[in-house]
């Protein structure tokens, strides 16, 4: 009788676990946190059906791999917080401020992407003989490029349009970048020497892509809300591990 009420309990818990992801799916999107979230519930439907004492091996394994994942996170993350206090500030000999997009919300920008404005334009405002290129592309539920977002922001802060360049094809910080060093190519910088704005947890990856890519870097890390950094940093954990594996790939980034 005990054993038949705590399946039905288990029954009615999965029930409403799905139930929830499905909810979340539908009227909150598909957003990192979002499916985050419904791994984990599909996870632990699964896992708490497994009667251990019967798997040993497995469950060996499954400790195994979740310690090994846990060391890596450790590890990566170390370096993903290592790039919070990246303040180039100081430094004027570079051919361009590139800022990285970070969203909008329809057409007005996120609040990540606001504060990486507002810390390439104080740096902007105090070195202004270097243009800025604003890179980013358009995106789900978006109604503009970010990059028109972007420049729109900064001439609304008294910046000149004709200091500002646009990259707005680009979906991912590889192709800011990529396109962006295309747009330097096109203008005779074979070698750029840039200065790139990005928020804390972001700054690492962008450096270490902009270094492989063949830019001499400096940096800006902006601060990031609060209320986002735990999710910001577990997705730039997996974003590490796929830059890491595309770095390590033959072809890599070129």
């Amino acid at each position: 009788m005990r054993v038949r009420t705590i399946q039905i309990k288990s029954r009615y818990i999965d029930i409403l676990l799905t139930l929830l992801c499905l909810c979340l799916l539908i009227f909150v999107g598909t957003g990192f946190g979002v499916v985050l979230f419904c791994v984990g519930c599909i996870s632990f439907m699964i896992l708490r059906r497994i009667d251990w004492r019967k798997h040993i091996m497995f469950r060996r394994i499954l400790l195994v791999c979740l310690g090994l994942g846990l060391v890596s996170f450790l590890i990566i993350e170390s370096f993903v917080i290592s790039g919070f206090s990246v303040n180039d500030s100081d430094v004027s000999d570079v051919d361009y401020v590139v800022v990285l997009g970070a969203g909008l919300k329809g057409s007005e920008v996120s609040t990540t992407l606001r504060q990486r404005l507002d810390a390439s334009a104080e740096y902007a405002s105090m070195h202004k003989e270097i243009p800025i290129i604003v890179s980013g592309g358009q995106g789900p539920g978006e109604h503009l490029p970010e990059a028109v977002a972007m420049k729109d922001y900064l001439v609304s802060k008294g910046f000149a349009v004709d200091r500002i360049l646009l990259e707005s094809k680009s979906t991912s910080t590889q192709e800011n970048l990529l396109f962006t060093r295309k747009i330097l190519r096109n203008k005779g910088i074979q070698h750029p020497k840039i200065l790139i704005v990005t928020s804390d947890y972001h700054m690492f990856r962008a450096e270490l892509i902009a270094r492989k890519l063949g830019y001499e870097t400096y940096g800006i890390s902006s601060p990031s809300p609060a209320h986002l950094k735990p999710i910001n940093m577990i997705r730039e954990y997996f974003a590490m591990v796929k830059t890491i594996i595309t770095l390590q790939s033959k072809n890599g980034i070129t």
